[in-house]
């Protein structure tokens, strides 16, 4: 006679058709659930013979001194930082980092975060894709009391612990630089579509519209949105400002919303034949390693990446020994203005 497997969480939510999360809130009783999604869990797990696995059960409430740190990418500068703030915290405080990458994509995100609970981390660091997509599944995480820090991009209304730059400081005072300079005709280039838009480049362009309006300037120009957003982010911005500019278009400074944005920007000008920065001044934001050395070195925005991954670590480890007791905090870092030749003040990198 075959022997019968025991089913469990996984088993019963392929079964019903809903995540894991919400198995376990059906469950253990905790949590929003619709009644009807609640009663066809419970009938599942009777119907497929489902026992509580009070070994694994047992283990979970122990610690095992693990974090999990789930970035959009790892290729760039910006999250390599960070992750030397988190691993820096985290080994003073004896604990180990499990680092993932959703590539930006939701779904991916949700299997990450839920294979890292799987792997009994004693809380999450991340950075989510998307600011509306995986709003759900995260409700679910924080009504299961994971202890959880939002890095450089949040979810408006979740009550979670958050630490990101200061993104509508750092577009104001990008635009106000090149307003001070005597540019007037600004453009601001992204990547990505205004619907799936990050926070943080929500932010930055709230800040470019502040600076302008303090200029009674109304008009916002704004390059990118449109495109398909599937291209590295250089050569995205290079074909951004080469359609702006086969249609037409005219400007004498372009805030982008990030170092390698504008470097494709610069090389579009550059490709039909305006000078920068002479003909067009250029402010990018993060101030790459690589930027300094840039030609022309890149005017930028710098962020305080480490500072986010330590400031992160730091918050997590209290909320994972603390839990409930600690006040949620929403820390906003200081960004600061690095001038370089780009936007035409040929100066000395002051920030």
């Amino acid at each position: 006679m075959m022997k019968r497997v025991r089913a469990d969480m996984d088993t019963i939510a392929r079964e019903v058709g809903v995540s894991k999360t919400t198995v376990y809130r059906a469950l253990h009783n905790k949590g929003r659930i619709h009644p009807d999604t609640r009663e066809r869990i419970l009938q599942a797990a009777r119907d497929l013979g489902y026992r509580p696995n009070l070994v694994a059960r047992s283990l979970r409430v122990q610690k095992t001194s693990t974090v999990g740190l789930v970035t959009v990418g790892l290729t760039g500068w910006f999250y390599s930082h960070v992750l030397e703030g988190v691993d820096g915290i985290a080994q003073t405080n004896h604990y180990g980092v499990l680092v993932a990458c959703s590539n930006g994509f939701p779904d991916r995100e949700r299997e990450i975060i839920q294979m890292l609970l799987d792997k009994r981390v004693d809380g999450l660091i991340v950075a989510p894709s998307d600011p509306e997509e995986n709003r759900e599944f995260y409700e679910e995480l924080v009504e299961m009391q994971v202890p959880l820090v939002l890095i450089d991009r949040y979810i408006p209304g979740l009550p979670v612990d958050f630490v990101a730059t200061n993104n509508e400081l750092g577009g104001y005072l990008a635009t106000r630089h090149l307003l001070q300079m005597g540019r007037r005709r600004l453009v601001f280039v992204s990547n990505g579509s205004r619907e799936r838009r990050a926070t943080s480049v929500v932010g930055r362009f709230s800040g470019y519209e502040r600076a302008l309006r303090e200029c009674d300037i109304c008009q916002t120009v704004e390059l990118g949105p449109g495109l398909p957003d599937i291209l590295p982010e250089e050569e995205y911005a290079y074909n951004a400002v080469t359609h702006y500019l086969s249609q037409g278009g005219q400007l004498d400074g372009a805030f982008a919303v990030n170092d390698d944005v504008a470097y494709g920007v610069i090389r579009a000008l550059q490709a039909h034949g305006l000078r920068v920065p002479e003909d067009v001044a250029v402010v990018g934001f993060d101030d790459q390693d690589t930027s300094r050395f840039f030609l022309p070195p890149l005017t930028t925005v710098a962020q305080p990446m480490r500072e986010i991954g330590e400031k992160a670590a730091s918050l997590l480890l209290e909320r994972i020994t603390r839990g409930k007791s600690v006040s949620l905090q929403q820390i906003l870092l200081a960004p600061r203005l690095v001038v370089r030749q780009s936007c035409g003040a040929y100066g000395n990198g002051e920030r």
